[in-house]
C-alpha cells in the first residue's frame, strides 16, 4: 500500500497551511522532533545538573508538539483521515555548529531520554503511524550503529578516526533500547497510572509553553499482544536514585514470573565506544514474584522492559 506524506512542522501554523492546501491528497503529516537546544535551550555552558532533567523532559515536549498538531487536525473534519509520521527524532544537545569531542547523543543519558520518548509515541499510537529514529548508521553524531571511532556531522564533515579500530561495529545505548523495544510483541495499548516520586525540571520549554515544575520519575507505557496473553511494560527511571516499583498487573498477577530486559550504567554519561563497545547493553533476567505483587528493582537512570505471560 502506498502513502503520501506531506512535510509538516512543530509549528501549528505551518501545519494548518499545509493541511488547508493539500489535506485531501495526503495520508500523513510528518514531524521532526529533536530534543535539546531547540526545545529546552541547552547550550555547551548548561551545567549538567540542569541539563539532565531538561533532557529527561523529552516525552513532555513531544506530547506538547503532538497535541498542538492534533488540535489542528481535529479542528477540521476534512482532516480526520490524516495521521502523523515522526520521520526523525533524537536528542540534539547543541546546534550543529557547536560540536566538539565525544557526541553527547551517544550517552546513556540520551538513551534514557529516547526510551521515555518512545513511550510517548506508544501512548500516542492512535495518531502516530511512523516513528523513525535519526539515524541508524554513523551518518551524523546521533547515529545509533557506530563503525569505528570516526563520526560525521552535516556541517563539519567526517572526522578522521585515530584508534586503529576503524572496523569495530557496535551499537550506542540508544541502539540497545530500540532493539529491546522492537523485539516485543505489542498490538493493543493499555492505560497506565503511576504513583511515584518527582524531579524538578527547572528550565521548562518556552517554545512549547511548558512551565518549569516537577515531573514524575517513572515514565511507563503498557501493551498487550494480539492474543491478550502477553503483557509488556516499558518502564523508564528518569531519576538519579534507585527505585523499587510495585507493579499492579491485574489478571497477569498469577503468572508468578516475568522476563526483564534492563539497560543501565554506572553514570548517565556512560558511552559505548571502540574500546568498550558493550559498556551499556540490555541484560536479560527473570523476575520471580510468586503469589505477591511483582516488585521491579530499578537502578538510577535506567530502563526496564518487562514481559509477563499469562499462565495456562
Amino acid at each position: 500500500m502506498d502513502y503520501l506524506l506531506a512535510c509538516g512542522d512543530c509549528d501549528p501554523e505551518w501545519n494548518r497551511t499545509v493541511l488547508g492546501i493539500s489535506a485531501e491528497k495526503m495520508d500523513m503529516l510528518t514531524l521532526h522532533i529533536y530534543h535539546g537546544f531547540g526545545t529546552v535551550g541547552i547550550t555547551p555552558n548548561t551545567p549538567k545538573e540542569e541539563r539532565y532533567p531538561a533532557v529527561m523532559s523529552f516525552p513532555e515536549v513531544s506530547r506538547a508538539a503532538i497535541r498542538m498538531t492534533e488540535e489542528v487536525i481535529t479542528g477540521n473534519p476534512a482532516y480526520s483521515h490524516v495521521k502523523l509520521a515522526i520521520t526523525e527524532y533524537n536528542t540534539m544537545y547543541y546546534l550543529n555548529t557547536i560540536r566538539e569531542g565525544r557526541p553527547m547523543e551517544h550517552t546513556l543519558e540520551a538513551a534514557i531520554a529516547n526510551a521515555a520518548n518512545l513511550n510517548e509515541f506508544i501512548r500516542q499510537s492512535h495518531l502516530i503511524e511512523i516513528g523513525s529514529f535519526s539515524d541508524l548508521v554513523n551518518g551524523w553524531l546521533g547515529g545509533c550503529i557506530r563503525i569505528g571511532d570516526c563520526y560525521a556531522d552535516q556541517y563539519r564533515g567526517k572526522e578522521t578516526g585515530w584508534s586503529g579500530r576503524n572496523s569495530v561495529v557496535y551499537g550506542s545505548p540508544t541502539f540497545h533500547i530500540m532493539q529491546a523495544y522492537a523485539n516485543r510483541d505489542i498490538s493493543r495499548i493499555l492505560p497506565t497510572q503511576t504513583d511515584c516520586a518527582t524531579f524538578e525540571w527547572p528550565s521548562g520549554s518556552k517554545r512549547f509553553d511548558l512551565a518549569p515544575g516537577p515531573l514524575p520519575v517513572l515514565d511507563v507505557a503498557a501493551a498487550l499482544d494480539e492474543s491478550g496473553s502477553v503483557l509488556t511494560l516499558f518502564v523508564v527511571n528518569r531519576g538519579l536514585s534507585p527505585v523499587e516499583a510495585e507493579l499492579s498487573i491485574g489478571s497477569f498477577a498469577d503468572a508468578g514470573i516475568a522476563k526483564v530486559w534492563e539497560l543501565a550504567g554506572e553514570t548517565y554519561e556512560t558511552i559505548n565506544d571502540v574500546f568498550k563497545p558493550e559498556a551499556v547493553t540490555a541484560v536479560e533476567s527473570k523476575l520471580e514474584f510468586g503469589s505477591r505483587k511483582p516488585v521491579l528493582a530499578m537502578k538510577p537512570h535506567s530502563v526496564c522492559v518487562v514481559e509477563v505471560r499469562k499462565s495456562n
